[in-house]
C-alpha cells in the first residue's frame, strides 16, 4: 500500500497513575525503542473509574505530564478526563482511533489484562480489530494465554509481546502505602515525588 510508510507508529498506554512510577516511565522507554514508536501516550483513567484511593485527575494528569517532561516521545492524552461516566475498553479505543485515523496504534496492556480480555464488553471487535503490545506481568505466560483461547489466537497477529520487562511487578499500591506510612525511599521520579509532597497526595 503506498503512503504507508508515512504512518506515524503511536501507543497507548492506560491506567490509572496513582501515582506514575519509574517503572512506567521505564517500561514506556522500553516499548518506544523496542517497537520503534513515534510517540506514546499515557491515558488516565478519569474520576469515574472505580478505585480505591485514586485521587484526582488533574493530579494524575499533571504527575503524568511532569514525568513525560523527560522525553520529548512521551505525551499525555487526556481523552478519558472530565468524562462523566466509566469508559469502557472500547469507547477509549474508538475514541483513540478516531483522533489519529491514518496512524499505526498499538495499545499496550500487562497479561493479567490479556487474560482478562475475552470478558470484556465487545471483547471480539477490540481482538479482531486493534493491536495491543503485551507487556510481562507476574506469572503469566503469554504465548498460553493466546494458545488456549481461540479468538486470541486466530489473531495472533495483533499481539506483539514485549520480551521480560524488570520493571513489571512495581505497583502504585506499594509506592501510596510507603508515602502514607513517610518512607521516600520509593520508585518514583524527583519532580513527581516534590509534587505529591507540595499537593499533600496519599
Amino acid at each position: 500500500m503506498q503512503g504507508d510508510q508515512h504512518m506515524s507508529r503511536y501507543g497507548f498506554f492506560g491506567g490509572s497513575f496513582n501515582p506514575p512510577t519509574k517503572a512506567h516511565y521505564y517500561l514506556a522507554e522500553k516499548v518506544i525503542e523496542t517497537v520503534n514508536l513515534d510517540k506514546l501516550f499515557f491515558v488516565p483513567v478519569g474520576n469515574y473509574y472505580k478505585k480505591d484511593g485514586l485521587v484526582d485527575e488533574k493530579y494524575r494528569y499533571e504527575m503524568l505530564k511532569l514525568m513525560c517532561s523527560k522525553n520529548e516521545k512521551m505525551e499525555v492524552l487526556d481523552i478519558e478526563l472530565n468524562v462523566h461516566k466509566q469508559l469502557k475498553a472500547i469507547d477509549a479505543f474508538k475514541m483513540i482511533k478516531y483522533k489519529y485515523p491514518k496512524d499505526n496504534l498499538y495499545y499496550i496492556m500487562g497479561a493479567d489484562n490479556l487474560a482478562k480480555i475475552s470478558k470484556w464488553e465487545s471483547s471480539e471487535e477490540l481482538i479482531k480489530n486493534f493491536k495491543f503490545i503485551i507487556l510481562n506481568r507476574g506469572n503469566y505466560v503469554i504465548e498460553d494465554i493466546i494458545k488456549n483461547n481461540s479468538l486470541l489466537l486466530e489473531h495472533k497477529n495483533n499481539f506483539i509481546e514485549l520480551e521480560n520487562n524488570e520493571h513489571s511487578n512495581t505497583s502504585s499500591t506499594d509506592v501510596r502505602n510507603k508515602i502514607k506510612s513517610k518512607d521516600m525511599n520509593i520508585d518514583i521520579l524527583d519532580e513527581v515525588q516534590t509534587y505529591i509532597k507540595e499537593n499533600r497526595l496519599y
